[in-house]
């Protein structure tokens, strides 16, 4: 029973212990954020595709469909050239929200060498909204079951990085009232997430975080926004950490 509770406590939002050591923050002469968009492609591998929900990594894509019901249908497809796509695969099917295509864009890292291809995403299953993850480990032609990172109401933007066995998910805090961004960890391929930690300050407003692994390496940036909802502007943040 206290081992059932100890997960529950971790995937509800509570942060762990996390093996990072973090730097300190930098927002002066950071490096440039790396580019989450998606790249020039020869051809699109759906026209169903919600508008601004395509992501790239490799020669493979991930997209949200929208269902009749206003439910979403995660897709992903694999490309050898970037102009002819494989057949589309659907790599998560349990959403059960209404909004539609109005949702954060899916976030996807996939290993040209090993095959294996990750995404992470916000959906509304039936047994809870929150941040999750998927995995390929055939070259995208199959996924296996969606594991949840952190539960909570909130629509959430997402990042995912590998490198190895390892798999770091940078994702605002869907529970929180004062945005913050957290970090999950794994050393198993993304098949068990080990700890969960809030990565920036509680007194800022994060959003909108990129995540990038180098061997024992962890970089991380997001953006800050002003307290005053009429200022658009915002201030680029970074740290980087060692993975122990």
């Amino acid at each position: 029973m206290r081992r059932m509770l100890a997960v529950l406590m971790i995937v509800s939002g509570c942060t762990s212990s996390t093996p990072i050591q973090w730097g300190d923050v930098v927002y002066s002469n950071a490096p440039m954020t790396p580019n989450e968009l998606p790249s020039p492609i020869a051809s699109r591998p759906s026209r169903m595709a919600c508008p601004g929900s395509l992501r790239l990594s490799g020669h493979y894509a991930v997209w949200w469909e929208s269902n009749t019901d206003s439910s979403v249908t995660l897709f992903a497809a694999r490309s050898t050239n970037g102009r002819n796509w494989e057949q589309k695969v659907a790599a998560d099917t349990t959403d059960h929200g209404v909004r539609g295509c109005g949702r954060p864009a899916p976030a996807i890292a996939a290993d040209s060498a090993s095959g294996y291809v990750h995404i992470a995403y916000f959906a509304e299953p039936k047994s809870g909204a929150g941040i999750f993850f998927a995995h390929s480990m055939d070259k995208g032609a199959t996924f296996h079951s969606p594991v949840p990172i952190v539960f909570g109401r909130n629509p959430a933007r997402v990042s995912v990085a590998s490198s190895g066995d390892k798999v770091a998910v940078a994702y605002e805090d869907p529970n929180s009232s004062q945005p913050l961004v957290g970090v999950a960890i794994s050393r198993s391929m993304g098949h068990i997430f080990e700890s969960r930690s809030i990565a920036t300050s509680e007194n800022g407003r994060a959003r909108q975080p990129v995540i990038r692994l180098a061997g024992d390496s962890v970089f991380l940036w997001w953006s800050e926004y002003s307290p005053d909802p009429r200022v658009s502007a915002t201030r680029p943040f970074y740290r980087a950490g060692t993975w122990h």
